[in-house]
């Protein structure tokens, strides 16, 4: 199908992939016609400004966070897009990324393609027949994600290159000079107005059939300029003519890499430049040329004006200028920022380097995920006690903040004195000892000395893995709807191994994008210092999916899948007596993962820190895990890329984790009762024993058996892809920190006596 006008300009994408690193804000996406675009900031995507404003106004209108919240819901569902309800995971947003106004999360619309046009399918779309039944009008593009060309250099077949702004021109000008044939509309894909093929008849959407003159299609341009923290820049490509020219007759010196790129002149004032690619030399960058026709660089007429190639451009190293054309708003007017190593000024300026638009280097997201876990059992705290506690709270930040109270007198003052007022005023109803309730939240208030992770994430993941843990189940009602779980009859066998085994028969899980970056995924490195606190390090500073200020955004984009597992707790006296008893082999095993430094700006730092505060149980427990989802393919027939795990494995002193969550998601294989059928106890006994049985043997034993190292970084041991590793979509670690060796050793083996 030919893409003919604008409105057929239209790429489908999976809206799973619109906040990842195959499709997330500042990605550049390939297009079915070979285009690529890169994809804008959220506050270019219309429904999401439309949410943004309209949550502005609910704000503006009213004063109770609860009835904000409320409100909100009500004005987005009414309009049939997905209000995701995680307050859990809003909270965190707002300390983690200091949104402190944010207010809710969206999903993302499913906008279907026609297949003969390639236009959105919009004439009976749910949100369209929700707009009519609110009395409003909308149009597709309303509900679609935006882009822009990027990189900006095209050429035609002549080989002339030029900016996408330049071509557009010719285009309108060729349209004023034919009573507005070939129109605005016509330039999609970009077009060259002097190549011009043939006139003929098409049929619109509507079936009528109108002239249509079509032109050549251009060329993108597919290098471009790229900085760890995550700005893009196009290759100034007049400049880089001029540098490479004076490189060429040894007017900079041999080692420079183009550092002042930016701030050399152009070859001239009106350049006019050609790209040739010689057909009698080999495919790399020294067969292509560029030369200018105005001013002669690079035609090669001279010693002076030597014939220019891009050999060598892979060593061009810039200083970043800090562009950001994801959040371009006019075509020529590019948004920037200053730009250093790590985002710190005293580092000295970061430099960028030269890639293919299609290299994985280009983008990296950094995302998050979250499992639904009610606020009152991720607080440990009663419902009604949790709600009259953020009310309290909220009021004294407020009345502290305009004249200065103490905690205590606020309490006898506001809420003491008249406490049965407050609790009618707030629609709080308890259901324990009215005097028990109003002692246990002025504790509450007046200590508020809930201890707090310095690692935010540890504490994030803490919540979920206490909610599994200390609760056989859950109450069946509407706080806890998106959540369903309960404990098995552990079989004899199992129980010195496991605490418990939970069939989880509902589940809710909410990723957004945080942020991301170029050349390198962005590093969390958790270390743990001398006092035996955590300090959390970021090897670069990555770029916000959003471009307004951060007091302004009450909405972000989410997707939102259900689905079912089962969660596994080890028994942490079992895992501390078998480390003690098999204390000399294990030690003389993973020594090298326990004992390295390890550096902010090295390759891996993020798990390769992980692993050495996680110990030998991030080998039992993840080597374990990836047993599990493999024996489910094996034996139940559920491919791995089915299947997801959920790591919980820390050895903090208040927060010891040692469990893992195997959990499938809507439209998988697994996701209508199959997977919780498993956790049965005569199966799942079947299942990990066989799982055990299975790990012994690897068709690549002996040398992986005997492996001294493996995969990325030397990061697994006895585990390969014929045995241990499982989709990349599945394992939350990029299949490392792995040795099925710490599960079925004859000798050191967790679970040696198992087997037998």
């Amino acid at each position: 199908m030919k893409i003919l006008k604008s409105n057929q300009y239209n790429q489908g994408i999976g809206r799973y992939k619109l906040l990842s690193s195959t499709a997330g804000v500042g990605s550049i996406i390939t297009t079915k016609i070979g285009s690529y675009i890169l994809i804008s900031d959220i506050n270019k995507w219309k429904f999401i400004k439309w949410a943004n404003s309209k949550v502005e106004t609910i704000r503006t209108n009213n004063s109770d966070e609860r009835k904000i919240y409320e409100v909100s819901k009500t004005e987005i569902s009414h309009r049939n897009i997905n209000f995701i309800d995680d307050q859990r995971f809003i909270s965190f947003i707002r300390t983690e990324k200091e949104l402190n106004n944010l207010v809710c999360l969206i999903g993302i619309p499913h906008m279907a393609l026609n297949e003969s046009f390639n236009t959105p399918n919009w004439k009976n779309h749910p949100i369209k027949k929700a707009l009519e039944n609110v009395g409003e009008t909308g149009f597709a593009t309303d509900y679609m994600i935006i882009g822009t060309h990027f990189p900006k250099w095209f050429k035609n077949r002549k080989g002339e290159l030029k900016k996408i702004s330049e071509w557009s021109e010719m285009w309108k000008k060729e349209g004023r000079k034919h009573r507005g044939v070939p129109s605005v509309k016509d330039f999609a894909p970009p077009r060259d107005a002097s190549d011009f093929i043939r006139e003929y008849k098409i049929k619109n959407i509507e079936g009528r059939e109108e002239n249509y003159k079509e032109y050549r299609v251009l060329e993108q341009i597919n290098l471009s300029l790229i900085c760890p923290n995550g700005h893009l820049s196009d290759i100034p490509w007049p400049k880089f003519l001029s540098w490479k020219t004076q490189k060429e007759t040894y007017q900079l010196k041999k080692d420079d890499n183009g550092e002042n790129l930016f701030n050399i002149e152009p070859c001239c004032n009106n350049p006019n430049l050609i790209w040739t690619e010689s057909k009698t030399k080999s495919e790399g960058y020294g067969s292509i040329y560029i030369e200018c026709k105005s001013c002669g660089l690079g035609s090669g007429v001279s010693k002076e004006k030597p014939k220019i190639n891009l050999e060598g451009i892979n060593n061009l190293q810039p200083y970043c200028i800090g562009q950001k054309p994801w959040e371009i708003e006019k075509a020529d007017s590019i948004p920037y920022e200053k730009c250093y190593i790590r985002g710190g000024e005293k580092n000295g300026r970061e430099k960028m380097q030269v890639s293919l638009v299609t290299a994985n280097n280009v983008y990296y997201a950094n995302g998050f995920s979250s499992l639904f876990i009610p606020m009152h059992l991720a607080n440990d705290i009663p419902k009604e006690l949790l709600d009259a506690l953020e009310i309290i709270k909220k009021r004294y930040d407020i009345r502290n903040n305009n004249n200065p109270i103490s905690k205590e007198d606020f309490w006898t003052k506001k809420v003491a004195n008249d406490f049965d007022e407050f609790l009618i005023d707030n629609a709080i109803l308890i259901n324990s000892d009215k005097q028990e309730f109003e002692n246990s939240l002025k504790g509450l208030f007046l200590n508020d000395n809930i201890e707090q992770s310095n690692d935010p994430y540890e504490e994030y993941r803490w919540q979920e893995y206490r909610c599994f843990a200390q609760n056989s189940s859950i109450l069946d009602n509407e706080e806890n709807t998106g959540l369903n779980f309960h404990d098995i009859d552990l079989p004899n066998e199992l129980k010195p191994f496991f605490t418990k085994i939970q069939q989880v028969e509902e589940l809710k899980v909410t990723n957004i994008q945080f942020d991301f970056t170029r050349v390198k995924p962005k590093e969390r490195i958790v270390r743990i210092n001398e006092q035996g606190e955590k300090v959390v390090e970021e090897a670069s500073t990555g770029q916000n999916i959003f471009s307004i200020k951060k007091d302004e955004l009450f909405i972000l984009p989410a997707n939102e899948t259900f689905g079912e597992g089962l969660f596994f707790q080890f028994n942490d006296d079992t895992i501390n007596k078998w480390i003690y008893d098999n204390s000399v082999q294990l030690n003389e095993r993973f020594s090298r993962f326990l004992n390295r430094d390890i550096y902010h700006n090295e390759q891996g730092a993020g798990i390769k820190q992980k692993i050495k505060n996680n110990g030998i149980k991030h080998f039992l427990i993840h080597s374990f895990s990836h047993l599990m989802m493999r024996e489910l393919e094996f034996s139940c027939g559920y491919p791995t890329a089915s299947l997801k795990e959920r790591l919980f494995i820390s050895n903090s002193a208040n927060k010891s984790m040692s469990g893992v969550l195997i959990y499938t998601a809507e439209g998988s294989e697994g996701s209508m009762g199959g997977l919780v059928s498993q956790g049965e106890p005569y199966k799942i006994l079947d299942i990990i024993i066989n799982g055990i049985k299975r790990s012994v043997n690897c068709s690549s034993d002996p040398i992986c058996w005997e492996s001294e190292g493996q995969g990325i970084f030397d990061l697994n041991l006895s585990a390969c892809f014929s045995c241990s590793l499982v989709a990349e979509t599945a394992c939350e670690e990029m299949n490392l920190g792995l040795d099925r060796r710490v599960l079925v050793d004859e000798y050191f083996g967790y679970f040696k006596d198992l087997k037998e």
